[in-house]
This record gives structure tokens, sequence and C-alpha cells, in this order.
């Protein structure tokens, strides 16, 4: 039985005194774009609602509203939504919203009259040209789990101005859309006005609304599984950073002694030691077997066992960092695990490093998710630090990108060589040496930190302190060969 969406409810004048902005806006505003956005609501009126929770909160129109009160308006157009949803949705609803206000498919319609809202029956809506399917995407799951919330602006002639996509779905989904009508001569600077850049995003204070347990399933599918192909002995989800970097050296000289830290599922481990390979992983954050509860024994076991071989054997001659950096949630955690990796590896030894390509990202942004007919747009959710917010199987995840230049820059301040050594589809690779001499305090407090890492419910393992003892000797013993 199919499920029916909440009813919606649109206000015409909704009064601002009534609305409860939410505290955790992640969307900042430079005082030139407010400048900018109250002068194009003096312009245009309003012709976007705001998004209302069905408490009142408001769930996407903040800096609109806080325009709107700079200039004197009391009242705005608003959709309230049919049902209270949690706070996770809302920050989602939050960001889907801001994400797919978009024109680039070209729809008509039967327009109302000029200067006002009505209702466009889903029957009359002519879909000439479909284009952006994940943003339709999102819009999709947005109405199916919340109702008709969203709106276009349509001009005279009866062509979408704004919000296309939004129209499309309602024509693929049935149900009707609230058009704003405006006149054919005003639409085009109607529509560069509401699609500028207003504001950056800040994740700072997320955590605390919706908490972001650090690198945990943060790549749900990464390295999780073999597939069919295990009887070929080949891995279902392969790393270029250990298929292009660190097995090429492996198997040049099988001896290496090698640690893959933050290994995801540790397929390669798995795959490798059989071969005689010696290999050691270790993920914080490594599931059970078909379940989300972390295997807080297994973690403890994998912490052991690299205390046991840094014990008889000293520091690895390789380390591998594949997918963790990008998946750190803040610059502490960055720094955090880059110190881990260069207290591991010996003074002789090499890092094979992996992480996102902010380039390769934008690029297939500019071509896949374009916003506009004549244009396209940046990574919506990128903010100052090139972070992105993306929410999936329920929890929120945190994706930090780099380019060649940056990501150089980031690891010299770890390592005496580095190379940026490739870069394909969505991966940026480094390989570095000579690991730098950093301060006690910077070794104790990351590798306090990365081996006893926080789960739910504030927990900690505490069982890595022996091995944070052994690897600060091992680092103040490395500074003499």
């Amino acid at each position: 039985m199919r499920t029916v969406a909440p009813k919606t409810t649109f206000y015409e004048a909704y009064p601002l005194a009534d609305l409860q902005p939410a505290d955790y806006n992640p969307r900042l505003l430079s005082e030139e774009a407010f400048q900018r956005l109250q002068k194009s609501i003096s312009r245009h009126g309003i012709v976007k609602p705001v998004i209302l929770n069905a408490d009142g909160t408001l769930v996407a129109g903040h800096q609109r509203t806080k325009a709107m009160k700079a200039i004197g308006i009391t009242h705005t157009p608003a959709v309230m939504l049919g049902t209270k949803v949690r706070l996770t949705d809302e920050i989602q609803f939050n960001l889907l919203h801001n994400r797919v206000e978009t024109e680039a498919s070209i729809v008509y319609a039967e327009p109302g009259p000029i200067g006002q809202w009505s209702w466009i029956p889903w029957e009359t809506i002519n879909v000439a040209n479909s284009r952006n399917k994940p943003f339709q995407q999102a819009i999709s799951y947005m109405t199916g789990g919340h109702g008709a919330w969203g709106s276009v602006v349509i001009d005279d002639q009866g062509q979408i101005a704004l919000n296309a996509e939004y129209a499309v779905v309602a024509a693929a989904n049935h149900f009707d859309v609230l058009a704003w009508t405006c006149a054919s001569l005003d639409a085009a600077e109607l529509v560069a006005d509401l699609t500028g850049e207003y504001g950056v995003y800040d994740w700072s204070g997320l955590e605390d609304q919706a908490p972001v347990y650090n690198q945990h399933i943060v790549q749900p599918k990464r390295l999780r599984q073999y597939s069919s192909l295990k009887k070929q002995g080949q891995l279902a989800y392969k790393s270029e950073t250990w298929e292009k970097l660190a097995l090429p050296r492996l198997r040049k000289t099988p001896d290496l002694r090698v640690v893959d830290f933050g290994a995801g599922h540790g397929d390669y481990a798995k795959k490798l030691r059989p071969e005689g390979f010696l290999i050691d992983d270790y993920e914080p954050y490594r599931t059970t077997p078909g379940k989300y509860a972390v295997d807080i024994q297994g973690v403890v076991g994998m912490i052991r066992t690299i205390e046991k071989r840094v014990s008889e054997h000293g520091l690895y001659d390789m380390v591998v960092l594949d997918s963790v950096i990008n998946a750190t949630t803040s610059l502490d955690y960055q720094h955090w695990v880059l110190t881990t990796v260069n207290a591991l590896c010996r003074a002789d030894g090499t890092v094979c490093i992996g992480t996102r390509n902010l380039l390769a990202e934008l690029n297939f942004e500019k071509k896949q998710h374009s916003t506009s007919r004549h244009d396209s747009t940046r990574l919506s959710f990128l903010d100052k630090e090139n972070v992105d917010m993306r929410f999936m199987q329920g929890k929120w995840m945190r994706i930090r990108y780099h380019t060649p230049e940056t990501l150089q820059d980031l690891l010299k301040a770890y390592f005496g060589e580095v190379k940026v050594a490739g870069r394909s589809n969505a991966t940026l690779r480094a390989i570095c040496k000579n690991p730098l001499r950093l301060s006690d305090l910077d070794y104790e407090k990351a590798l306090d930190e990365e081996f006893n890492m926080p789960y739910p419910n504030e927990f900690r393992h505490g069982r890595h302190k022996r091995l944070v003892g052994n690897l600060v000797k091992l680092v103040k013993e490395r500074e003499g060969l």
C-alpha cells in the first residue's frame, strides 16, 4: 500500500513574529550579501515562501526572514509541514531544500495573474526538457516524506523561470504546484537575484545539534565485503591508494611491514595476509558483521596487535591512509590522524595517502548537477574549509576535499618529502617520506585520541595506553636513526 505524504499548508501572510528560528542554521551571510538580499526583496517582493516545521520552527528561509525584518516586512508567505519532523530531518530538509532550487529543465504551464500566488494543476504541466535527475530524485524524496513543500516562479508567457525541476517532479508524482507569476521582462532579473551567492556554510555548530561520530560509518560501502569476484581473488571495492601506490611497492619488496590505518572493514589486509604479506590494520569504527554496532572487542584486538608488532619490530615500513583525512570531522581530527600516521612510520618508511579530489568533484557537479540552463554552481554545501555535509544511512557525514596544492601544503607539515603522485576520478594520491619531528604534546594528544576514539553515549574503551607509550618512545628513538 502506498504511503500518502503529509498534507502541507500554505499561508500567504504568516506573521514573522510567530516564527521560531532554528539555532542550527548552517549558512552565514556577509554584510554585502545581506544588503543585496534586502534589495532583492524590496525590488521583487517575497516570491519564495519560507518552510516551517509543524510547530512553527523555521526550517528553510533564515536569511530571507532576517532581511524581511530588516526592511520592515511583518508577514511572509510560508509553507508549513503537515507533521513535526525530527531535528535531524529538519537539518536534512534545510540542506536539500537549498540545493534543489534550480531551473535547468524547460517546463511550461498556465500562468496566474502577475504578482499573485496561484496553484498549477499537475495535469497542465508540460515538460519540454527534463534535466538534473539527481536533483529531481532529491525533490521526490522530500515531497514523498513531507508533502508538497515547494513552489515555482512562472512568467506571464507560461515558462517556469525558477524551480523547474520541482514542477517536473510534481507532474510525475501528480501533485499541484504553488506558483508566483511575474512579468516575463522581469523574470531574468528575478532569477539572477534569487540564485545568486548568499552566504557560505559553517558546520561548526552542527555537532551539538546532531552528533557526527568521527569517521563512524562515513563510507558505508568502502571495502565493505567481497562480491562474487571473491572466487577470482578480486575485491568488490578497490582502492586506488592500494592498487596504485601500496601494492606495487609491496610486490617489489614483500617483506615490508605495513599498517592500514583507518582500514574500513580491512579487506586488503584480510586478502593479503594469507598470501604471506605482513599487514596489520586498524579501524576504530569497524562494525560487527551484518550489524550497525561498533565491534569494540575487535577494535581493542587491533590495538593489541599493533602494540605487539611495534614492541617486537619497531615502527612500520609502510603506512596506508586511504580515504581517512577526507572523513575527519574537524581540523583537529585531521591533525591527529596525520600526526598518528607520522608516528607509525619508520624514519626511512613510506606513507601512501589517498583522499577526495575537490577539482574532480566540482567537475562532476558542473557536468551532472547543473542548476541552470546557462550556468552551473559549486557544491551547495561546501564551507570555507572545503568540507561538504551529506546525510547517509541515518547519519550525518562530513566530507573534506583537497586540491593537489592544499594536499601538498597540508602534508608538508608532517613529512619532509611529499609528492602528490596522481589523481583520477574522485581521488588524490600522495607519497610521503621522512616523517618530521613533532612536539611530544602533539604525539601524546593525537595518539590518545586516535587509539581511544569517542563512541556513542560518551564511551571510550581506554585500552590504548601501552601502545601510546611505546609509540612515543619509538618516535624519540627514530630521531637518532
